[in-house]
């Protein structure tokens, strides 16, 4: 994906240096609080695996729809790490006692809009550019965003030692992104043309624009959960 690298290099400079991910790396805050937002993550967690599922097409022959089928498989079931997780974090813990109608009502308030429309607009995405070669770039673009998360999470949960015991924040997650396979022989005989590189450019900054409100919201609450 040599076409995009450019500009996802220089949004993930700027997305590392969101209030979220320097607030995660704060050593000054207490680390169990420095979870406090993860409860909020449900919606966009779930939502995860229809994005993939949007994107798979079961027996298909085409070498590059079989890579986006194949990343699509590794990522599939990392919802089950985190619900396992929402029930050894603290503030997990305290949000699942919550009347199930309270944490509806929260998930789906205006103020996580942010975490619920990234998955609409990843989902449209999909949709409109429905080709193996720009769901690859999709592809490519949610995992770059994310590393820009479990970057300074994955420090954190090592940090408080408990790198074993969770999943989704921990070493099961950390070591399945590190051995995702890249199939890179398949996706890089794949020649795109002008109208394909600048619609890919657009996708990039799209999922990128929609995930910088999705942090914001996200730290907000982190912001809450420490005060």
């Amino acid at each position: 994906m040599q076409y995009i690298q450019q500009v996802l290099e220089n949004r993930q400079q700027q997305l590392r240096r969101s209030p979220l991910c320097l607030m995660i790396d704060d050593a000054s805050l207490a680390m169990e609080s420095r979870l406090g937002f993860t409860p909020v993550m449900l919606f966009f967690v779930m939502g995860f695996k229809d994005i993939l599922d949007t994107m798979k097409v079961e027996n298909s022959t085409d070498p590059l729809q079989q890579s986006v089928n194949t990343h699509c498989d590794e990522d599939s079931f990392h919802w089950q790490w985190y619900l396992k997780d929402l029930e050894r974090i603290s503030y997990g813990k305290a949000f699942l006692q919550h009347p199930g109608t309270t944490m509806f009502e929260k998930i789906w308030s205006a103020p996580y809009s942010a975490a619920r429309e990234v998955v609409y607009e990843s989902i449209h995405l999909v949709k409109t550019y429905n080709t193996p070669f720009y769901k690859l770039v999709i592809i490519e673009a949610l995992e770059a965003t994310f590393d820009c998360f479990n970057d300074p999470v994955f420090r954190l949960v090592n940090n408080m030692g408990r790198q074993d015991e969770l999943e989704y924040f921990g070493q099961v997650h950390a070591h399945s992104e590190a051995n995702h396979a890249l199939h890179e022989e398949e996706e890089s005989d794949y020649q795109p043309d002008e109208t394909e590189i600048r619609n890919a450019h657009l996708i990039v900054n799209r999922i990128f624009d929609a995930f910088e409100k999705v942090f914001h919201c996200w730290y907000q609450e982190g912001r809450m959960a420490i005060a």
